[in-house]
């Protein structure tokens, strides 16, 4: 069997993001989603509600997406954002991953404090002392089916994968620098389901069933 998260990244950015993101958790198209705690606003909260909801549920894993925009230790600020989760949403996260490509000292640090928390880790391609997939998370960057395609063929019976996706549509009002890509995204999450389904030996899963 094959293991497989679909994470939708960035929850929070955008409404028009969030809502994307929320319609394929809801339809079973990806397992997981990760929240910027930073960017959530007031008007958002209908969509923090209904991903609660979702969260109740299904089994889906619904993380912290941390970003470092302040000059404060790395390792405080993760702390910052891990409580300031659980204030927005009345649980703490079920894993931890960082925005954007990070440096190998910010991983670590990420890694260990997961490993404090007992918490799963995006596999960002070091090692942690905790539960995380058994390969490098795949961050989609060409956003061409084919591309999702070749990485499910590619899969390794008995192993575990992350597939990262972007999903949305274009937003005006963010200035996310995949803003006009998401929707190619979005698209293509929904069009690799029957090759999902056609193929018994992947199993969608959320990161507490690894």
């Amino acid at each position: 069997m094959i293991k497989v998260i679909i994470t939708a990244d960035d929850f929070g950015m955008s409404k028009v993001f969030n809502e994307k993101t929320l319609e394929l958790l809801e339809k079973g198209f990806i397992t997981s989603t990760n929240v910027m705690v930073k960017r959530v606003t007031s008007d958002q909260q209908s969509q923090l509600t209904r991903l609660k909801e979702i969260y109740t549920n299904r089994k889906i894993s619904v993380g912290l997406h941390c970003e470092f925009i302040e000059q404060k230790a790395i390792k405080t600020q993760i702390s910052e954002q891990y409580k300031e989760f659980h204030s927005l949403f009345g649980f703490y996260p079920t894993h931890l991953d960082i925005h954007k490509t990070p440096a190998t000292e910010t991983i670590e640090t990420i890694n260990n404090f997961a490993g404090e928390k007992n918490l799963p880790v995006r596999n960002m391609g070091i090692t942690a002392k905790t539960k995380q997939t058994s390969t490098k998370a795949f961050v989609t960057r060409l956003y061409t089916l084919d591309e999702m395609i070749n990485f499910f063929k590619n899969m390794l019976n008995g192993e575990s994968y992350e597939l990262v996706v972007h999903p949305g549509e274009y937003d005006p009002n963010c200035k996310s620098s995949l803003n006009e890509k998401r929707k190619l995204d979005y698209d293509n999450i929904i069009k690799i389901q029957d090759f999902i389904k056609n193929n018994k030996s992947i199993q969608l899963v959320c990161y507490a069933q690894l």
